[in-house]
């Protein structure tokens, strides 16, 4: 599975998906592999990450934004646990925040502040499943201003709480 994951990691590549990006996601992979105890949760991670792989080169193949868009995203999906202001974005890109909102609408088709809390939610998910920690620590890494707040943003795009997200997919944990 370890040899898959690199694998499909340099088909990846090849795919244009960013060398580091797809580096990291091996090694995160293979470690999480390393960790589990039975080979039902080793093929559910292999399954989950060559979908991983597959689905961000797809989307590098359908999503071809502008030049400011594909910055705001990189930033965005590199500070999920940091504050990220329209201003901050804008400020990269050296565009007013007003003409960056409604470019970033028009082309995603979602506003800049939903794009961040879908992508905080997708690696809350992530968390949940492949760790242990705390709904409350999670929320607070990810920046959200209380565990209510996140609770509701989470079911919002999940159709589920943290709890029971982390309950229907538990079975990857070792230690459950």
């Amino acid at each position: 599975m370890i040899t898959g994951i690199a694998l499909v990691c340099r088909a990846a590549i090849e795919g244009g998906l960013n060398e580091e990006t797809a580096f990291t996601l091996s090694d995160y992979y293979i470690q999480q592999i390393e960790e589990l105890g039975n080979l039902k949760a080793i093929l559910r991670l292999t399954e989950e990450a060559i979908s991983d792989f597959t689905n961000r080169v797809h989307g590098l193949n359908i999503e071809k934004y502008s030049a400011p868009i594909t910055a705001c995203r990189h930033y965005i999906y590199n500070h999920l646990y940091g504050d990220i202001t329209l201003e901050q974005l804008a400020e990269m890109c050296r565009l007013s925040p007003n003409y960056l909102s409604s470019l970033f609408k028009k082309e995603v088709g979602i506003p800049i502040s939903e794009y961040i809390q879908q992508q905080r939610v997708d690696e809350a998910k992530k968390l949940l499943v492949i760790t242990n920690y705390s709904i409350s620590d999670i929320s607070t890494w990810l920046n959200f201003n209380d565990q209510s707040y996140f609770i509701k943003v989470f079911k919002k795009y999940t159709g589920l709480t943290p709890r029971q997200f982390r309950n229907d997919h538990s079975s990857r944990h070792p230690s459950t």
